[in-house]
């Protein structure tokens, strides 16, 4: 589908009329054009990423949104939100010693022990001083990683 058929569908298929109504109540003041349009901008911005992940853009209280299902289907959707929350923030007591590592980033960490390792090795075989460099320099490397 192109984006002007995706546009078509969604908005056809939404129900602007009690978006509006939900609105007034709330005395908001919105067009049903406005709303339209909002839509259309939205929609194309889902249709237009270069992210081959799930997106999500919202303009007011609409939101569209694009997802991949097991990588053989697309879904777009368009959504009326109101988003009502509680939140409290505080200071931790400790703060985390860890982080989340991205795959890259775990497969470097892996080589360079794996390379250490096999240093570490060398220089307790042979005793010269290019393993011992690369031992120090390695772990100086795993060091700023950490």
């Amino acid at each position: 589908m192109n984006l002007e058929e995706i546009q078509k569908k969604l908005i056809n298929d939404f129900d602007f009329d009690k978006v509006l109504e939900i609105l007034t109540k709330l005395g908001e003041n919105y067009s049903k054009n406005d709303l339209i349009e909002n839509a259309k901008g939205l929609i194309k911005m889902t249709y237009t990423s270069r992210e081959m992940d799930d997106v999500f853009f919202n303009a007011a209280y609409l939101m569209a949104s694009r997802s991949y299902i097991d990588q053989r289907e697309v879904h777009y959707s368009l959504n009326f939100l109101i988003d009502i929350q509680s939140t409290v923030n505080f200071d931790l007591k400790e703060t985390f010693k860890h982080r989340i590592v991205s795959e890259k980033e775990f497969i470097l960490r892996e080589e360079l022990r794996n390379l250490l390792e096999l240093n570490k090795t060398k220089y307790e075989e042979n005793k010269d001083e290019f393993s011992e460099a690369n031992i120090f320099k390695i772990e100086e490397i795993l060091q700023i990683l950490d």
